[in-house]
């Protein structure tokens, strides 16, 4: 009796690791370039969106770029809001401009990116945004430091080892 118990624990457990390696999804990374260490991970769904958002280090005004997430797990710059027009920004972006609640809006432009690299400045504040997911980057990577902003496939075991 005991070897039947003793057999049926060792398979689940067998199953139970066959399992956590077999069961495989997508996810948004943002991970410190100069350390390679992960920031921040979550899985994502194609149409989900994230933010970044920052002062700029001139107009001393926020910027924000919309990422959005198609149906092949790539991400695109969907929109870019920003207070006001100055130096090295463009006339236009994407197919469509507009003021909502004060900022300048470029929606549209729908450019491919495979890695969003961002340097972080504590002065900027740079701030990613996913949900109801607020993460001040400039308090957890040194100033200066460089984030890139990614998708990739994870198992379950991997994705659980690289949220400890």
């Amino acid at each position: 009796m005991r070897t039947k118990i003793k057999t049926i624990i060792v398979i689940c457990i067998i199953l139970f690791i066959a399992s956590g390696f077999s069961i495989h999804f997508k996810a948004l990374v943002l991970e410190c370039y100069q350390t390679g260490e992960v920031v921040w991970l979550h899985t994502i769904r194609p149409d989900d969106e994230f933010t970044m958002r920052w002062i700029h280090s001139v107009e001393l005004k926020p910027w924000e770029e919309i990422f959005k997430i198609d149906e092949n797990y790539d991400i695109y710059l969907d929109r870019t809001r920003f207070k006001q027009f100055g130096a090295g920004v463009p006339d236009y972006a994407g197919n469509k401009t507009e003021v909502v609640d004060d900022y300048i809006i470029f929606s549209g432009i729908h450019q491919k990116m495979d890695i969003i690299p961002y340097g972080i400045s504590a002065f900027a504040e740079h701030t990613f945004y996913f949900e109801d997911q607020e993460i001040p980057l400039y308090k957890q990577v040194k100033d200066g430091y460089r984030i890139n902003i990614y998708t990739a496939n994870y198992n379950l075991f991997q994705y659980v080892v690289a949220k400890l």
